[in-house]
This record gives structure tokens, C-alpha cells and sequence, in this order.
């Protein structure tokens, strides 16, 4: 046991490292989440929650909502969804598990560790940003190759544009030649677009959600076909050895309710159950149409 606790705290110490960037609000390690579900037996109901991080800003504030709906505590741990696989496959314990990506689902799921019944709950996209009012009148990739364009990248995040955008692999890597500075965390490449220092830059939609970005840059499209499907949705599904198989499926009735996937919607994601989740599921992920949840 003691083993699975270190192999587990180093998993995650281990991600947040090489992440080079992390959320401004607070998550608990695996085997910390373990620790305090067994303290809470007697008090509050604890519901361990595993998350890629990606979501965590919206997933922090459904948790606050379900919490007080259901007079609980949700025990939250965003960090590299494999990483987090990993720890699974290992013994940590979770309630309900929400990935990117399909095929995390699908491995539990096959080795008997998640319940078969997991869903799609949100899709995401990548975008190009700019200072306010576009000054330089960026329309699409290619434009960030021009000379008069200064481009800032992230090549060392978790999941950088060469990763998320494979399809144009060769694009981005004239990119990545052509920045002017490369970070390893989003949040301080944000800003320095937001403050006019870089003319573009390439990051996951709900960054630009984030305070202090929000109504502070331009957005615009990238087609989702350069996008690598899978770093595009993402799953919930509640885990076979959860004790508290009836909180977990409340939580996830609760991700896939209207209020659920408004908040997700706030923060900047494609709800699966909205008209532009569904759009996304039936031009781009047809074949997964038997693990989104019914209209």
C-alpha cells in the first residue's frame, strides 16, 4: 500500500513538473484524495474525482454547485489524464474519472476498472489569439509565418500546438522556428498577447475564458480539421470500485444536465448536449455517437 501511495505521489509530482504550468486553484494528489476520502467516512459523503486538467477551472465550479446540491464533499485531482490512468491501473482510488480523450475510457473500461456505461460530456478546439482589435489582421495559420507577425508558442506545455494540432505537424514546425518566444506555460503567454507584446499566439479555447484574457484579446477559428481528434473530447465515467456508486452517478447525471453543461459551456468548452457539441459529434465523431449521452 505504502508503495502504490509514493508511486502515485511521484506520478503526479512528476506531471506538474514537466507541465511547466498549472491552474491557480488547488488539487489534491491521488494518494492524498485517498487519505481524506477514508478521514471523511462518518462526516460528509467524499466523491474522489479524477480530471485531466485541462477543465479545471469549470470542473472546480460544478463541484461547488454538487457539493451544496448534494450536501457532500468532492475530493479533486486535475493532472495529466495518462498519468492519472496510470495511477488507476496501479490501485489509487477515484469515484469517477473525466479524461481527454476516448481511449482512457476505453482501456479502464476493458480492464475492468471503470464502469462500461462513460460518456462523452464536452469537446474543445484550438484557436489563434491576438491583441485586441487584430492589428494585424490575422485570418488563419499560415498568416503567423508572415514577416511582420510576431509570434509567441508553448511548445513545452503538457499539450503544445505540434501535439494538438498534429495534422499540421509541418506547419507548426515553421511556426516553432519563426517564434519570438517559446514558453512552457500558457498562462504567461496569455498575457504577453493580451498586453500587445506578441501579435498571435495558439491556444486551447477556454484560455481565452480565463480572467484577465476574457474580452482583453481576438479569437479566431482554426479549422477543427487540423485538429488531433482525440486531444478534442473528453469522457466521464464512474469507476467499478467507487463506494459511493450512487454519488458518483449523480455527479456525472450532474456534469450531463443542462446547469452541468452550462457552467462547461462558460468556461469556454463545447457541451456535448448543446448544438454545436452536437454538430461536433455528428460531423467529427460519428462512430462515438453510442457513448453521448441521449438527447
Amino acid at each position: 500500500m505504502r508503495k502504490h501511495a509514493l508511486f502515485m505521489v511521484g506520478l503526479i509530482a512528476i506531471t506538474l513538473m514537466f507541465s511547466g504550468c498549472v491552474s491557480d486553484t488547488q488539487a489534491t494528489s491521488p494518494a492524498e484524495a485517498t487519505a481524506t476520502a477514508a478521514k471523511s467516512a462518518g462526516a460528509l459523503k467524499t466523491l474522489v474525482v479524477y480530471s485531466c486538467g485541462g477543465p479545471t477551472e469549470a470542473l472546480q465550479e460544478v463541484n461547488s454547485v454538487f457539493e451544496k446540491r448534494y450536501n457532500c464533499k468532492v475530493e479533486f485531482t486535475g493532472a495529466s489524464a495518462g498519468t492519472l490512468r496510470k495511477a488507476l491501473e496501479k490501485g489509487a482510488y477515484a469515484d469517477v474519472f473525466l479524461p481527454r480523450s476516448i481511449k482512457h475510457s476505453k482501456i479502464l473500461t476493458n480492464e475492468s476498472l471503470m464502469e462500461p456505461d462513460y460518456k462523452i460530456y464536452q469537446f474543445t478546439e484550438w484557436v489563434i489569439i491576438t491583441p485586441k482589435g487584430n492589428p494585424k489582421n490575422i485570418t488563419k495559420l499560415e498568416d503567423l509565418l508572415r514577416d511582420d507577425v510576431i509570434v509567441y508558442t508553448n511548445s513545452k506545455a503538457k499539450i503544445p500546438e505540434i501535439k494538438a494540432l498534429k495534422p499540421k505537424k509541418e506547419l507548426i514546425e515553421k511556426i516553432y522556428e519563426k517564434s519570438s518566444k517559446d514558453y512552457d506555460c500558457y498562462r504567461k503567454m496569455l498575457k504577453e498577447v493580451a498586453n500587445g507584446n506578441a501579435d498571435a499566439a495558439i491556444v486551447e479555447r477556454r484560455c481565452t475564458t480565463l480572467e484577465g484574457i476574457k474580452g482583453n484579446v481576438e479569437v479566431i477559428d482554426i479549422p477543427r480539421e487540423y485538429l488531433d481528434m482525440q486531444k478534442g473530447v473528453f469522457t466521464i465515467g464512474v469507476m467499478k470500485n467507487s463506494k459511493n456508486k450512487d454519488l458518483a452517478y449523480k455527479y456525472m447525471e450532474f456534469v450531463l444536465s443542462d446547469e452541468g453543461q452550462s457552467i462547461l459551456a462558460k468556461h469556454g468548452f463545447y457541451p456535448v448536449k448543446s448544438e454545436k457539441g452536437q454538430e461536433i459529434l455528428n460531423n467529427y465523431y460519428s462512430e462515438y455517437k453510442d457513448i453521448a449521452p441521449q438527447q
